[in-house]
């Protein structure tokens, strides 16, 4: 008798520790019910460019693959309940970076202040969602030396007002278009251009001289052969 008592009295302090430990995120509200502490991680990745596949990284930088100006590029949002309590409601924000806009995804796109809005409801513990959100970048960006990288945050908010948050960074090379130097014009003066005139002016002058140095040459030889 005295062993069954000894079991029943284990098995009940068992059952209340466990109850205890289940429930230690969650106190007791005067005059019935109780509120909870809730927790949760929030992850955002940005695609890889050319990986169509779905590669996701945290963050690109200078050196990694590059985005092109009026390119999609797809974002992804990871909310896990990392407690022991479901979450009633999570709010997401996704505020995008300047020069990128909402293309599509779960949500109410704020085309004023460039955030996207969604709610995650009943999130069980230990459960994990993961939401794709596909934007553009616009068709032009700042000209730079080098590549322009943007950053993209997200938060959660839960029902106790609790945030967490992350953010991705991407980065653009802004198409340069080469310059072409325009072709030289090149003027020609024609032979008888006005530079010429006054050299034209001369050759009569020179005509006549010559004229007359041959003339007076031939009147010195017949003086010359006569003295003769």
């Amino acid at each position: 008798m005295k062993k069954i008592i000894l079991f029943i009295t284990f098995l009940m302090l068992g059952l209340t520790a466990s109850a205890g430990k289940a429930n230690a995120d969650c106190q007791s509200v005067y005059g019935g019910g109780q509120t909870c502490t809730y927790n949760f991680t929030i992850s955002k990745s940005v695609q890889v460019p050319g990986k169509g596949g779905g590669q996701y990284v945290h963050n690109l930088g200078p050196n990694d693959a590059l985005y092109s100006p009026s390119q999609n590029v797809n974002y992804q949002i990871v909310v896990t309940n990392t407690g022991s309590n479901n979450i009633p409601s999570l709010n997401i924000v996704d505020t995008f970076p300047q020069f990128v806009t909402f293309v599509s995804g779960v949500g109410n796109y704020n085309q004023s202040n460039n955030t996207l809005n969604f709610t995650v409801n009943n999130l069980a513990a230990g459960q994990s969602l993961t939401y794709v959100v596909t934007a553009k970048i616009a068709n032009s960006i700042p000209a730079s030396n080098g590549p322009f990288c943007v950053i993209n945050q997200v938060n959660a908010t839960d029902t106790n007002g609790q945030t967490q948050s992350d953010s991705s960074q991407g980065c653009i090379q802004q198409t340069v278009t080469p310059t072409v130097a325009p072709v030289p014009v090149i003027k020609t003066t024609p032979p008888t251009g006005p530079e010429m005139l006054p050299l034209l002016g001369l050759i009569p002058g020179g005509l006549g001289g010559l004229f007359l140095r041959k003339k007076s040459k031939k009147l010195n030889f017949n003086k010359e052969g006569g003295e003769k």
